[in-house]
């Protein structure tokens, strides 16, 4: 049986064991990830009796529940081991990795991103488990170690893909982490909302660079290499990415509309045919210009050791977010044609955008009619995500992955990757809850 009180103790037992990632491998704690296993194997017992279990990489997570047919493509269920830093702990009302319940909430770094969902997925099979029931079909648990530095050297969910692709395995519908339902919207709305992520932007790190003979400030050149390199940004920030439209910002858009007033929600309505008359809600809102047109944000810049230091070498790296279309060749020229000549243009990391997935699929139906099952009155819309997932490696072997956290928010959760991250404990069970009736009914 499913019960807070369970869900509360197992979800701190996990906050408890702080499995902090870092882009390199070499300064990761992975101790602490085997902790995270260890606690995992104690807590889920008949998880680690029935299911087989493959270590990919260095700590990933990846479990099969074999089923008794063999007709319907697999069911992926995802969630990442890793949180982000807890910062300066002075900040925090309560210790970080403390997994304290107070003022009806559970506290600590990952009750929200991610280990409640990690938490859910291994509640819902464990208690499916624990009554007997067995899916005619295969389920596969994929649990990453460094989703919050975007994979770092060796992505893990990006291995744990590939395992099951190398052997043939393509899924029927893949969840992940994000979406859910929650109160009330940024257009005013404030009725019940389940925002079903279909896609999410592409992520990548561009470096620009100058390289001079340097020397002593004191005999500074005409034309310095910072002088160069700030040259350089100022064209990027002045020759920002065209705004266009993406099939899966139109459906968000148009299905978010009855949700929104006055002007904003009629042009929504159909938002190809009002393209001119929406451009300039979209070029004074934020939120709405992210939303169709590939971000660049200079983020980090290093020049010299010292202040009185010519450096031999500028540098400042662009974050970028892009929309789907914009792939990194893309995103390159842009950069090779703005800057000025003398100035170096370098991908340090990224991936291009996954493929939006498709709309009222087997899974995506599911899902809505959980939510409509769950929350009388919701409203479904397909969502989009400015951020991203690990499961935007899965598109390459599945056109219905789907990002949806289960939960219900009521808008008193602790900020992510902030100080006191929380997860109120009144709606817990709802995560769980969730998986056992997507798992029983897929």
């Amino acid at each position: 049986m499913i019960t807070a009180e369970k869900c509360i103790e197992h979800l701190a037992g996990m906050v408890r064991i702080p499995t902090v990632s870092n882009a390199e491998l070499a300064k990761m704690d992975f101790t602490k990830f085997d902790q995270l296993h260890a606690y995992l194997k104690e807590s889920y017992p008949l998880i680690h009796e029935k299911l087989t279990l493959e270590i990919v990489g260095k700590a990933g997570l990846l479990y099969h529940w074999k089923g008794t047919g063999s007709e319907k493509a697999p069911l992926v269920l995802m969630a990442h081991q890793d949180v982000v830093p807890e910062g300066d702990p002075g900040l925090w009302k309560y210790p970080p990795y403390a997994g304290i319940v107070a003022e009806g909430k559970l506290w600590g770094r990952g009750t929200t991103d991610c280990k409640c969902n990690l938490m859910s997925v291994m509640e819902a099979v464990e208690h499916l488990l624990g009554e007997g029931y067995t899916p005619d079909y295969d389920i596969y648990l994929a649990f990453g170690y460094n989703e919050e530095v975007m994979g770092g050297e060796e992505p893990s969910a990006k291995a744990m893909m590939e395992v099951l692709r190398d052997r043939g395995i393509r899924p029927g519908c893949v969840i992940d982490e994000c979406g859910g339902v929650s109160k009330g919207n940024r257009f005013g709305y404030e009725g019940l909302i389940a925002s079903i992520v279909i896609s999410e932007k592409g992520y990548a790190d561009f470096e620009l660079y100058v390289e001079h003979k340097g020397g002593h400030s004191s005999v500074p050149p005409k034309d310095s290499a910072m002088k160069l390199l700030a040259q350089a940004v100022i064209a990027v920030e002045e020759n920002q990415f065209p705004y266009r439209i993406t099939e899966c910002v139109k459906q968000n858009l148009e299905a978010s509309a009855p949700l929104m007033e006055g002007e904003l929600a009629e042009l929504c309505k159909d938002v190809e045919g009002n393209w001119d008359k929406l451009l300039p809600y979209i070029e004074k809102d934020p939120y709405l210009s992210a939303l169709f047109h590939t971000t660049t944000a200079v983020t980090m810049a290093q020049g010299s050791e010292q202040a009185n230091i010519l450096p031999q070498r500028c540098s400042v790296t662009i974050n970028c977010r892009a929309i789907e279309g914009d792939t990194l060749e893309v995103l390159q020229k842009h950069f090779e044609d703005v800057v000025p000549e003398g100035v170096k243009v370098r991908l340090l990391k990224g991936g291009n955008p996954p493929t939006a997935s498709k709309l009222h699929t087997k899974g995506y139906d599911l899902i809505q009619s959980i939510c409509e099952e769950n929350y009388p009155g919701v409203v479904t819309i397909p969502g989009y995500m400015l951020g991203g997932t690990d499961s935007r490696y899965y598109s390459e072997v599945c056109d219905s992955v789907y990002r949806f956290s289960s939960f219900y928010s009521d808008g008193n959760w602790g900020p992510a990757h902030a100080a006191n991250e929380c997860i109120p404990v009144e709606h817990i069970t709802s995560g769980p809850e969730f998986f056992v009736k997507f798992i029983t009914r897929y």
